[in-house]
């Protein structure tokens, strides 16, 4: 009886444990879900005339513009930070701090939001998970980041060893980084050996030559390929029509197809950053920057590493073969000039392998009373 009373006591204490930590993890998080839809940019009106003389209307009438977005949060706000909204919906407000290497307070913080949208008759999904343990001494973090818009994509954990003087921070550690194949273009592979319509081929698109008599004296003056696609439809009159309108999907979906063929890369990185954080009523600032100096491949194919083709995209000469510098920083500062005037400035910059992300704001602000 007495070791049946333990055991039970031990598991209602272990789930009541359990029950703590969920509830802990959870408390003062916040799920938030919203949508938006806007009327599209008003595209300008194009004409385009076929060889035959026939008039086509080829603007390209934009669907309309909308966000989706669902998320749930626990960041800690910083003393800058807007408060005055009662509801938190992922569009309006900043998250440009939750860039910064260090939070507003220590223990466990985390983002996930998922945006689904279209900007400019484009589509694109927007995605950034990160989970944050900050300690006296170190920090730990992994996160998922994906910016359909600029093509970024790539999952970081990195854990450093902190220093904190005053209003500066500074950290230093290593990252392990999984991405897509960067640097490398498919498509300039294929064309050094194959001329560009035998990927046309490939995709069941076909050409057709013909002459053009532009006097009617039985000569021809010039002549030209019209095309069709594998339904026998003419989607172009001429080869370069169908490199304007066509070609670029083709090589679009090319791409993709072969870098996704070689699949996952891997690599380690050292990383350092340094944090500065000041805050009165009347001004802040609040700053952060991050560096990955040097880094080696783990996982995937060696030959699609980065470091195969950063020395072809370093513009310095004194660069170390093999080796490039990916980076990221962010500003927010604020003044407040007299009882009625403000200024602000809001930034973020991320330059990671070939890619580049970035986001200014500023603004001036006027309260009467």
């Amino acid at each position: 009886m007495k070791k049946i009373f333990l055991i039970t006591f031990f598991i209602i204490s272990t789930q009541s444990f359990s029950q703590n930590i969920v509830k802990n993890f959870f408390k003062y998080s916040t799920v938030y879900t919203s949508a938006m839809a806007a009327s599209p940019m008003e595209a300008q009106t194009e004409y385009y005339v076929t060889q035959g003389g026939d008039l086509q209307n080829i603007t390209i009438e934009n669907p309309f513009d909308y966000r989706a977005t669902v998320g749930i949060r626990r960041v800690a706000r910083f003393e800058y930070e807007n408060r005055q909204n009662r509801f938190y919906d992922g569009h309006n407000q900043s998250n440009t701090s939750t860039a910064a290497t260090v939070g507003a307070v220590k223990g466990f913080e985390y983002l996930a939001q998922y945006d689904r949208g279209r900007q400019q008759g484009r589509d694109y999904i927007n995605q950034r998970y990160f989970l944050r343990y900050l300690n006296k001494y170190f920090m730990v973090k992994g996160e998922y980041y994906d910016q359909g818009l600029v093509n970024l994509n790539y999952t970081q954990v990195d854990t450093r060893l902190r220093l904190h003087l005053g209003e500066l921070d500074f950290s230093l550690g290593a990252a392990y980084r999984q991405h897509m194949p960067y640097g490398y273009n498919p498509i300039a592979d294929y064309l050094q050996f194959n001329p560009w319509w035998e990927l046309a081929f490939e995709y069941g698109y076909e050409d057709y030559y013909y002459g053009i008599d532009y006097d009617n004296d039985d000569v021809l003056d010039n002549f030209d390929w019209f095309w069709e696609d594998a339904d026998g439809v003419k989607v172009a009159d001429t080869d370069e029509d169908f490199r304007k309108y066509i070609y670029g999907d083709i090589v679009n979906d090319y791409n993709r197809t072969k870098l996704d063929s070689i699949g996952a890369l891997g690599s380690v990185s050292a990383i350092m950053g340094v944090d500065y954080y000041h805050y009165n009523e009347d001004f802040w600032i609040h700053s952060w920057a991050n560096l990955l100096p040097w880094h080696r491949h783990v996982v995937g194919d060696l030959n699609f590493s980065y470091e195969n083709f950063a020395d072809q995209l370093e513009t310095t000469n004194h660069w170390i073969p093999g080796q490039w510098m990916d980076y990221s920083a962010g500003l927010i500062l604020g003044y407040k000039v007299g009882l009625n005037w403000g200024i602000f400035i809001e930034g973020e910059y991320m330059k990671y392998w070939d890619r580049e992300l970035y986001l200014v704001k500023c603004g001036l602000n006027y309260q009467f009373r």
